[in-house]
């Protein structure tokens, strides 16, 4: 579990899909009378589209003005739109795409990773360019899941922009706040639907379809994550993913075995990994990996990586894994956490059950506490276009998961670069009133804290492998809720455990009070990115984060009022750890009991029901979409 042209002709966009809510227009989107007007004067098109006589997506012939002396006979024959009229209409669509595709990519903050092993040893340059290699296929591998590989050929040669777009965000498709909903916002003219290829091409991919496969003999099978639906005689199937994508992971699994072979002795446990992973790309068997991985931990190697199918969300359902690689040094310098919270382990689990009661069985906490790594290259599913991932818990399924043995990380180079830790700075005093911005923490460690907490609670309590009345949790709530309701328990653990620090001593009350400031500005930047993509697909970060700040509004734990010259949230320190419990007891109830009617109540009560209005939501986007958000990139030198 994770914690981001030039010389068109008018046949290029005859029967093009158009996105869902969107109107069309010669099969692309269509645009509004006042884009139109914008862009002809631009143009030099001599077409004025006059208000108030326009109906449906295109203009009427009689809702045409000359503008000054031009003659418009050429746009209007015989009292219709004219062939000259839709080629000059489809040029200035691909002008407003353009436009969507620019701001798109200025909502972002290159941010580049750079490390340099041209003066390493042999063996580790060596290692570098094998995992480069790796990671390149890595992307193309996420990319096919995605169902955007096959566009790429389709950017125009000289749209540099739209290209730029595609690199960034593994496809044509916006995720940025301010233009995810615009349906002109894509790398490519013919503004394709975002249709991942987990699913049978032509189908609708949407929640009714999830519930569809759920309810099948075969449900289960349909939807295991390391599985692609496939249709033979009209029925779906379930197929591995070496059988759909078996070409790709078998040139992965001979990149880590090339990795491996200049690794020595002191590195016996990581070459036991880059073998076994490698298998598991030869095979589709990820059980050897996963138990090579747990062994290696953060001590027996100054390598951390991670490669294969992992985290759900890059599809509808949030139900199958994405290929993605990790790979970093153990940062030592950053380990004494560590060895403060394995004391508190069991305690932390003992008290989490105690707070849910009889619903829930507590369990030996056997799960190792976070290593601390310096990330040197994400690809695939651990490099979102925006923002990046800031601790991870693995595997998810198996063995390993089932007896606690994951392996939690938290990053430490990620967001402490200057420009990552201005943004979040202006973020904080977008939102927070004085008397709680003073608690924005200044250093890196309450960061650092909340992601501890985050990914040790996926370990704590109801996980993704406990089940009720025999069944997993994404067989009781389904993928979309579950991945709401998972890291919805992780983020509020995060903030409940902050008290149990507290009160051991390990921190002091004012860092107490930073923690809690860093986590609500951390959720904010959520909320301010909406509570859905793609139509009705969650995001889970976002939706939590709405069911936090509202609950904590709801019991005046937080408001928002005049403060100065602007109203902002203010926090009321002193309340806040109770309403953080009184949450924390409510979602760890509905995991242990799996009410699934509970969970969907609790989230969208804050998302779209009767509490949805407390956040601001409108009014948190409209401040922090102003600010860019980090856009990260890996450059290694070997």
């Amino acid at each position: 579990m994770n914690r981001f042209l030039i010389g068109l002709t008018a046949t290029c966009f005859l029967a093009v899909p158009v996105r869902a809510g969107s109107s069309a227009a010669y099969g692309g989107p269509a645009l509004s009378r006042e884009d139109f007007n914008r862009l002809a004067a631009a143009a030099g098109v001599p077409l004025y589209w006059k208000p108030g006589e326009a109906s449906g997506n295109l203009p009427t012939p009689q809702s045409l003005f000359p503008v000054g002396e031009a003659d418009i006979s050429a746009y209007v024959t015989g009292g219709a739109l004219s062939d000259a009229f839709q080629a000059a209409y489809l040029r200035l669509a691909q002008a407003r795409r353009l436009e969507a595709v620019r701001r798109e990519l200025d909502q972002g903050l290159p941010v580049v990773i750079y490390n340099d092993f041209r003066q390493a040893p042999l063996a580790e340059r060596s290692l570098a360019a094998h995992l480069v290699a790796a990671a390149k296929l890595i992307d193309e591998l996420y990319r096919e899941q995605k169902g955007s590989l096959k566009l790429r050929d389709a950017i125009p040669i000289l749209d540099e922009a739209s290209r730029a777009l595609f690199e960034r965000n593994h496809g044509p498709w916006c995720e940025a706040p301010q233009t995810e909903d615009d349906p002109f916002c894509s790398a490519l003219p013919s503004f394709p639907k975002k249709l991942s290829d987990a699913y049978p091409t032509g189908w609708e991919q949407d929640a009714a379809m999830c519930e569809s496969l759920r309810r099948q003999p075969e449900g289960k099978a349909l939807l295991d994550p390391f599985t692609v639906v496939r249709e033979k005689d009209g029925r779906p199937q379930a197929l591995p993913l070496s059988a759909v994508y078996g070409g790709r992971m078998l040139r992965v699994a001979v990149e880590l075995r090339l990795a491996a072979q200049g690794l020595g002795r002191d590195e016996a446990a990581f070459k036991r990994y880059l073998l076994a992973a490698a298998s598991g790309f030869s095979d589709g068997d990820w059980a050897a990996a996963d138990e090579a991985w747990a062994d290696m931990g953060g001590r027996r190697s100054k390598w951390y990586l991670r490669v294969g199918p992992d985290e759900t969300g890059f599809e509808s359902c949030q139900e199958k894994a994405g290929f993605h690689l990790a790979w970093a040094r153990i940062d030592e310098a950053a380990l004494a956490w560590q060895g403060k919270l394995k004391l508190l382990r069991q305690e932390m689990e003992d008290s989490l059950a105690k707070l849910i009661g009889p619903a829930y069985q507590v369990r030996r906490a056997s799960f190792d506490l976070p290593d601390f790594i310096a990330v040197i290259l994400n690809a695939g599913d651990s490099r979102p276009g925006l923002g990046a991932i800031t601790g991870q818990s693995l595997p998810n399924w198996g063995k390993v998961a089932e007896q606690g043995r994951r392996r939690t990380v938290v990053m430490t180079n990620i967001y402490s670069d200057p420009e990552s830790r201005r943004l979040d700075r202006e973020k904080a005093r977008e939102l927070l009133a004085p008397e709680a911005l003073k608690y924005y923490p200044e250093d890196d460690e309450p960061g650092i804290l909340g992601t501890i907490l985050h990914e040790a609670a996926h370990n704590l309590g109801p996980h993704s492998d406990t089940r009720v009345d025999g069944k997993l949790p994404a067989q009781i709530f389904g993928g979309r809720l579950e991945g709401v309701l998972e890291e919805l328990k992780a983020q509020t653990g995060a903030l409940w455990y902050v008290d149990l620090l507290r009160r051991k001593g390990l921190i002091t009350d004012e860092r107490a009070r930073q923690i809690y400031a860093h986590e609500l500005v951390w959720a904010f930047g959520h909320i301010s990115q909406g509570m859905f993509s793609d139509g009705d697909n969650p995001k889970p970060y976002s939706q939590l984060a709405a069911v936090q700040i509202g609950s904590f509004l709801k019991d005046g734990a937080m408001a928002f009022g005049r403060a100065g010259e602007r109203e902002l949230f203010s926090v009321d320190f002193d309340r806040l750890p109770a309403s953080v419990e009184k949450l924390m007891r409510r979602v760890g109830q509905i995991k242990a009991a799996g009410d699934a009617a509970a969970a969907k109540s609790l989230i969208d009560g804050f998302v779209m029901g009767e509490y949805a209005h407390l956040m601001r939501m409108d009014e948190v986007r409209s401040r922090l979409s102003r600010l860019p958000k980090p856009s990260f990139s890996y450059t290694l030198r070997y």
